[in-house]
């Protein structure tokens, strides 16, 4: 029960999760976000003995990046080696593979400053494009990620859209829940944000989010107030799609 998001910014990548764990009725918490070296993080979903598991394994690869394909396949054979050790030793305990998968099997995202991947615990691997989400209510995180991601996204704002769209989350699954871990992968390298710096984050949203309910309640009961703000909005488009059009320009001369 897990929520991952990572997505591509003009200046390195970021990853992000939930915090909460569910066995039964209980809530708990665990970290679900692992540097597994000194330029690439991953975001594990699935259960949290195998999590364990997975991470310890990749942790000992050494991987630098994940434009080597070579350091793919790498990845690719350890998944798949933790996979079939837990399949030789518990299989027989269920009704069918599909029993053993819903338990054993899993997704994690893995990022560094240029790419990010999906990789399923039996070891498939698959490219992601600018943004993507694994876990509770993913499909509804893609569809906020689809309205609100801007390739000229920096890290910061990325990580306040990330938190956004776990706050967002949290109000159509239980499952989801805090605390919000994040990390980042830049030129620098990568790691995971200290919980003050998470905390200045998750302020700056709700502050932002405060402001638009305060801004929607004044113009709600405003036609004229309706009325200039669209005017405003269109201006800024309009000044905003001239300014992409002539940079895309410049670009092709």
């Amino acid at each position: 029960m897990t929520l991952i998001i990572a997505l591509k910014c003009k200046n390195g990548t970021v990853i992000a999760s939930d915090g909460r764990i569910v066995v039964g009725d209980i809530f708990r918490t665990d970290q679900k976000i692992y540097q597994i070296s000194k330029g690439v993080l991953v975001g594990l979903a699935g259960s949290v003995g195998v999590i364990k598991r997975v991470v310890k394994a990749l942790t000992g690869l050494g991987i630098t990046n994940l434009d080597d394909e070579r350091e793919i396949q790498r990845i690719e054979e350890t998944l798949a080696g933790v996979y079939a050790y837990h399949r030789r030793i518990y299989e027989n305990n269920y009704d069918s593979r599909k029993d053993f998968d819903e338990r054993f099997n899993g997704v994690l995202l893995a990022v560094d400053k240029d790419n990010i991947y999906k990789f399923f615990y039996d070891g498939y691997p698959e490219p992601c494009g600018n943004y993507e989400a694994i876990g509770s209510a993913s499909g509804y995180v893609l569809t906020l990620l689809q309205e609100f991601y801007d390739e000229d996204i920096d890290i910061e704002k990325g990580l306040e859209l990330c938190v956004y769209c776990i706050y967002q989350a949290m109000k159509v699954s239980r499952d989801i829940g805090e605390p919000i871990q994040l990390g980042v992968a830049t030129e620098e390298g990568a790691r995971i944000l200290e919980e003050e710096e998470v905390n200045k984050l998750i302020e700056s949203v709700h502050r932002k989010e405060k402001l638009l309910r305060n801004i929607w309640g004044v113009i709600s009961r405003d036609l004229k107030a309706q009325d200039e703000l669209e005017k405003w909005v269109q201006e800024k488009l309009t000044a905003l799609t001239r300014s992409n059009s002539v940079q895309e320009a410049q670009q092709k001369a």
